[in-house]
């Protein structure tokens, strides 16, 4: 009996609208052998939550990461998170190593800040934007972090790692400045599917019998009202600050410009009278407390805001020179962008098994008890 190996594959922003519009034979073909099923983001629908909840089979009430920018409540010091110092759970390599799954397991991803904080367990880890010489030569010339090609080497290489070092487990994940920059039926982004899609075919062909999940951390759609919810409370004589959720340093993705935001309160006893306020806010949709939020999102509650709010269809926050600004920008982070595919193949389980993006990870750790 051959030895179990599993593929899971994150395209970034890889919503249902864009894998419809595009031409997908492979990744059709494996939807009809195996299954297709509608599922949930983690919410808030960032890179850094999804990736990380995916990775570690886990919702960031248990893992810790809850935010690409993490705020500290006592200091109000900020810090970008780029690497595993937050992360407060083992990896999906490490399960698979310490279980005796894996003899060999390997991470590839586009950005490195992913690299750095789920490479725990890795024997090959793998970030697109800063390879490895080997890899180089591989896949061909490294890409720019802001294309679409960069995605395509990243599968390029991922196919020569399972070539060469057919890993028990491996963990792929792309970026999305493509989604960032056009919609769905926009030719650029045909081509970025169609060829993700191509690559895929590929890697299914070389290995026919290994398992394969594909799924999304987030989906993606057009925003044309930007809101500063630290400033409207500020407005309205409340001292505060908002620090959007989606905020890292690939502002030529998003401008820092996404569908969630905690706020943090300069004064505990403005909590009552901000949430109304904040209710009221053009673009605001949801209001809760932090403990609110970590129960309903299964947050971890020392790692957010005082006040988590999100965002209608339309909006996105940000900290801007105005309160409200006029935008034409495409972003993620509210609920909006968090109905996302689960495609599997070769697997034990059905559809009906994956209610989020990250059960693939959750089901995977089951199947090591």
């Amino acid at each position: 009996m051959s030895r179990r190996k599993v593929l899971i594959i994150c395209i970034d922003a890889g919503g249902h609208d864009y894998l419809a519009a595009s031409d997908t034979p492979n990744i059709q073909r494996l939807a009809e052998d195996g299954f297709y099923q509608h599922a949930r983001s983690v919410i808030p629908s960032v890179t850094n939550v999804n990736n990380v909840s995916l990775a570690t089979g886990t919702f960031p009430e248990t893992h810790g990461i809850t935010t690409n920018y993490h705020v500290d409540r006592e200091t109000g010091e900020g810090e970008f998170i780029e690497d595993n110092r937050f992360l407060l759970a083992p990896t999906l390599f490490e399960h698979a190593k310490l279980s005796g799954f894996a003899e060999k397991t390997a991470l590839l991803v586009t950005k490195k800040k992913l690299l750095r904080m789920l490479e725990a367990g890795t024997d090959i880890a793998i970030a697109a934007e800063a390879p490895p010489i080997e890899y180089v030569e591989a896949a061909g010339p490294v890409e720019d972090i802001y294309s679409s090609e960069i995605n395509w080497w990243l599968l390029r290489a991922l196919r020569q790692v399972l070539r060469e070092h057919d890993p028990q487990l491996a963990y792929c994940s792309t970026t999305d400045w493509t989604q960032h920059k056009y919609a769905p039926t926009e030719a650029p982004s045909l081509e970025h599917i169609a060829e993700l899609d191509r690559l895929i075919g590929a890697i299914v062909d070389d290995n026919p019998e290994r398992e394969i999940y594909i799924t999304a951390d987030h989906a993606m759609l057009p925003k044309p009202r930007a809101l500063d919810p630290g400033r409207w409370l500020i407005e309205h004589s409340i001292p505060s600050s908002a620090i959007p959720i989606i905020k890292d340093r690939y502002v030529a993705h998003h401008g820092n410009l996404g569908g969630a935001a905690y706020v943090f309160l300069q004064r505990e006893a403005d909590l009552p009278r901000a949430l109304e306020t904040l209710g009221a806010a053009p673009g605001v949709e949801e209001v809760y407390t932090s403990e609110e939020a970590a129960r309903q999102f299964r947050l971890h509650p020392d790692r957010i805001g005082d006040i988590f709010v999100l965002a209608d269809r339309d909006t996105v926050f940000g900290e801007l020179i105005e309160t409200e600004m006029s935008v034409a920008i495409r972003s993620h982070g509210s609920r909006h962008e968090s109905e996302v595919p689960v495609i599997g193949y070769n697997g034990p389980w059905t559809a009906s098994d994956f209610a989020y993006n990250l059960d693939v990870g959750r089901l995977f750790l089951k199947s090591l008890e």
